[in-house]
């Protein structure tokens, strides 16, 4: 969590270098927002929010949000963007393995490059905990790496040992197709981008 805190700060910056090779940082959050839609007055769960980027967009799109992160520090940081814009989140510090809302209590659920950042012994745990937190009907989105090949592969592999740890390494290597279908989500849809580099999952909750 300190790790996250101290780069709070500088968070949209380095998220904005990192998505240019993807064909840039609005458009790949754009994407997210239209897997996840419709959103206009339904109620929303970011995950993994940092500074809540997501949350703004689907603010702005109708949505009902709330947004939880395990690091002060990134809350802190989408505090202060939310001044003067009209935009209030419901900004929540806390585990994803363990969400502190009820049984479903949201419409919509997304997280964005967040799974590969948490041990992986727990995401099934926290596939099944924004099972229990959506309602019938309810989409879940997740964008996050997936093990690319050739040159695009070369230039993961060297942005994976320098610049994230072991569990980004070990998600390239996870079933995540399998992992949602044991937390009993249906509809499984995904697209790849950057030859395989990054992948957009939507799945949704019978």
């Amino acid at each position: 969590m300190r790790r996250f805190d101290f780069s709070a700060p500088l968070y949209d910056l380095g998220f904005w270098f990192l998505m240019l090779p993807l064909g840039g940082e609005e458009n790949i959050r754009r994407a997210v927002i239209e897997a996840a839609m419709p959103l206009k007055g339904l109620s929303v769960l970011e995950m993994c929010a940092g500074t809540a980027s997501l949350s703004f967009m689907a603010s702005n799109a109708g949505a009902n949000v709330t947004a939880i992160d395990i690091s002060p520090g990134m809350l802190q940081v989408a505090k202060e963007k939310a001044r003067g814009t009209g935009f209030t989140p419901g900004l929540v510090q806390g585990d994803v393995s363990r969400l502190p809302f009820g049984d479903k209590a949201f419409d919509r659920a997304v997280i964005s490059l967040g799974l590969h950042e948490v041990d992986q012994a727990r995401v099934p745990a926290i596939l099944r905990e924004v099972y229990r937190v959506l309602k019938s009907g309810s989409k879940f989105v997740i964008f996050d790496f997936h093990k690319a090949v050739g040159w695009a592969g070369v230039l993961q592999s060297v942005f994976l040992t320098f610049g994230e740890g072991e569990s980004a390494r070990i998600w390239l290597k996870t079933d995540v197709q399998t992992l949602l279908r044991g937390a009993d989500f249906k509809d499984f849809r995904r697209l790849f981008l950057l030859r395989g580099a990054v992948q957009l999952i939507s799945v949704s909750k019978a």
